[in-house]
């Protein structure tokens, strides 16, 4: 059987990234394919690095206007595509090696859905994830576990109804808890199929209560009656074990830069930021005021629900007091970066960021 693949891509901004997952589509030894890259009216110079390659290869198509989030761009590479399976290869993503697509047309003769591994870039090196198929999925889905998509090719059927844009970071989720529920024909490939960057939206700290509060909405939705069930206790005490566990990967990031001798102001200033507000008053707050005392970055306040915390050198203010105007404020509040910010964007006209932002910085 003769298969045509479409290759989807969407990026924004990935001038450092866009090369290398391009070339690992086009290095493919199987050559009957389409590659659609849908760029979201790149600032930088992604879009020439596109046409670039777009000038020497036919293959590739694409289309740069700015979308509504990355399952909206998703969508759009849908529409554009005219192949037999499509495959979602984010930018920053490489596929494994030059013969996934070789693999994955020898298994999926009369299968609807193929589902290949993914290895994940962790601290510079991959941790292979391996996915199951059958009714080992289905339940894995049922708890909450979904199939990273750059693992999953779907035939153009499958796809015909598109991503439920009401989620913003779980749609490829939804999208496969449907397929299950209509019976599609899932196929296992035993072959790494993506080396995953993990830097994408979905594992972005500031989006995880976003995230794991539409997962819960996605099973509720898709599986009513399943004999796995969280109760509302069980999400906070979840949500709880996940905020910890990204505290802890923060305060090991800031340790390895500081073993590293990293000047945390370069990053301000690399950005024309010289006066900064801190919101959040506690350990994470208390440590980036220490690392910028004395530096060009001027800490002016600090921004606290509890104004009345003493040990500070500077003013503690309440997010509803009259902000001075600064260059930027820092959320050291991981998981509630998105409902601070747009708290903060009503009264302030300034650059807002997350602390996350700045620890995974490539300094």
């Amino acid at each position: 059987m003769d298969i045509k693949f479409s290759i989807i891509t969407v990026c924004y901004n990935e001038e450092k990234t866009i090369r290398a997952t391009m070339e690992s589509v086009l290095g493919q030894k199987w050559k009957d394919f389409e590659y659609v890259i849908i760029d979201g009216a790149s600032t930088d110079a992604t879009l020439e690095i596109i046409r670039q390659y777009a000038r020497k290869d036919n293959r590739i198509q694409y289309i740069s206007e700015k979308d509504k989030g990355i399952f909206n761009a998703m969508n759009k590479g849908i529409k554009y595509a005219h192949g037999d399976f499509l495959f979602f290869l984010n930018a920053g993503d490489i596929l494994h090696g030059d013969d996934v697509l070789d693999k994955v047309a020898e298994v999926a003769i009369n299968a609807d859905i193929v589902i290949g591994d993914v290895a994940f870039k962790v601290e510079n090196k991959l941790e292979v994830h391996s996915y199951a198929v059958g009714k080992e999925l289905q339940e894995n889905l049922e708890k909450g576990r979904c199939v990273s998509h750059q693992g999953i090719f779907a035939s153009k059927m499958c796809l015909e109804d598109g991503f439920d844009e009401q989620f913003q970071t779980c749609a490829d989720y939804d999208w496969l808890c449907r397929q299950v529920n209509a019976g599609r024909k899932i196929v296992k490939v035993n072959t790494v199929i993506t080396d995953f960057d993990t830097h994408g939206i979905t594992n972005q700290v500031h989006y995880q209560k976003q995230h794991w509060k539409e997962n819960f909405t996605v099973l509720e939705k898709n599986f009513p009656e399943s004999k796995f069930k969280y109760n509302e206790e069980t999400k906070r005490l979840f949500e709880g074990a996940i905020k910890a566990r990204f505290q802890y990967k923060f305060m090991n990031q800031w340790l390895l830069l500081k073993q590293r001798g990293v000047d945390f102001s370069i990053f301000f200033e690399q950005k024309g930021i010289y006066a900064i507000a801190v919101y959040g008053a506690h350990y994470m707050g208390q440590r980036l005021y220490d690392e910028l005392k004395g530096s060009p970055v001027d800490v002016k306040y600090v921004i606290d629900r509890n104004p009345s915390i003493e040990d500070w050198e500077i003013p503690v203010v309440h997010p509803d007091d009259t902000l001075e105007k600064v260059d930027a404020v820092v959320i050291t509040p991981i998981f509630d970066f998105l409902d601070i910010k747009a708290d903060l964007a009503q009264k302030m006209d300034c650059c807002i960021i997350s602390i996350e932002e700045m620890l995974f910085y490539d300094f």
